[in-house]
């Protein structure tokens, strides 16, 4: 796996989709995000999700969640990420989830603090999934008692882990991609250069620099600041099959008054889906445990008829901005799909 492709042109990869959803049709979702659970045995005080794990404690079934899979393979779901709402391997099913999706044709990435990390499951996943990244967000203990709130045993048993996992997947002969999260604010850009340095020991595929940003019920905290001069810094060290990687459009975007919203609506959500720990479904990632913005209930429906539903429409046309992160997942998706959807003159000049 080419492990730089975090680029929003990947959707142009997908053009009978985007062909048939330009001619007014609905075609099925390309990738669908799994949530085994909510329930997440790390304290992170930035948590994106508190609000929803505060509010339910959910876990997929072994039955729903294996009919769901089922289900996005037959109705040509391309992907699944299995990823929360929580932890997923605080759901003891997800392991053999993770089996039946890659038995069923899907493509499959993992999304984990990496605490949970056994032999049994590390060998699963290495050899299941395309890519698995350990969200770390820190370079120090004392940097993850402030960005997961655990302590230095948490931290330690986590890089062992990764080791493990990296000498697991040369063992087997795993093509699939291992890296790591490191989401940048002020309590985490001093540890980036020693990141960089530190994963490179461990062996992943990559480690991948993000901006922080916290969804608060429509209240917005930016813990953004200057990272420019340290990721330059910090892409000095990839080498050799290891990349320092950063989301490069959401940290031009973070300068732009609009965050490069300059569209008129979400198409995004077309291309991508959601499925919580409870069953629902809802519009977008970031927007799961709002009920406004769920547009069914696998307890209830199928995936398909969720999709094909006119609740879908309705929540998909009464999208509001002033609901949505900033730099959402979505964000450059809709940049390139909304001029797609412009009218042109002269198509045929080039």
């Amino acid at each position: 796996m080419n492990v730089k492709q975090f680029s929003s042109d990947k959707i142009l990869k997908h053009l009978d989709r985007v062909n048939c959803w330009i001619r007014g049709g609905n075609p099925p979702p390309i990738t669908a995000e799994l949530d085994m659970t909510n329930i997440c045995n790390h304290k992170c005080p930035e948590c994106v999700s508190n609000y929803f794990q505060n509010s339910e404690k959910n876990s997929l079934s072994k039955k729903l969640a294996f009919r769901v899979i089922k289900e996005c393979a037959e109705f040509k779901v391309k992907a699944i990420i299995f990823t929360g709402g929580g932890e997923p391997l605080c759901n003891i099913n997800t392991v053999s989830a993770v089996k039946l999706a890659k038995e069923l044709g899907l493509d499959v990435g993992f999304i984990t603090n990496g605490s949970l990390l056994n032999n049994h499951n590390m060998e699963v996943l290495v050899r299941h999934c395309v890519w698995i990244r350990i969200s770390l967000d820190a370079s120090s203990s004392e940097m993850f008692k402030k960005t997961h709130g655990m302590n230095s045993d948490e931290y330690k048993n986590i890089l062992a882990n990764v080791r493990n996992l990296c000498s697991i997947k040369k063992d087997i002969k795993s093509d699939c991609a291992i890296g790591i999260g490191y989401l940048t604010c002020d309590d985490t850009v001093d540890g980036m250069i020693n990141a960089a340095k530190m994963c490179r020991d461990l062996g992943v595929s990559y480690l991948q620099f993000r901006p922080m940003q916290i969804h608060r019920g429509g209240k917005f905290d930016y813990h953004w600041t200057d990272v420019n001069g340290k990721i330059a810094e910090c892409l000095k060290y990839g080498h050799n099959g290891y990349n320092v990687l950063h989301s490069e459009h959401k940290y031009a975007m973070m300068k732009d008054k609009k965050f490069g919203r300059n569209y008129g609506k979400c198409y995004g959500h077309q291309f991508a889906t959601v499925i919580s720990a409870s069953g629902k479904m809802y519009i977008c990632c970031h927007l799961r445990g709002y009920e406004k913005y769920c547009i069914g209930d696998l307890n209830k429906s199928s995936l398909q008829d969720i999709w094909n539903s006119k609740k879908r429409q309705q929540v998909a046309k009464n999208i509001n901005f002033k609901d949505c992160i900033p730099l959402c997942r979505d964000n450059t998706f809709n940049q390139i799909l909304w001029n797609i959807k412009q009218p042109r003159e002269h198509v045929n000049f080039l």
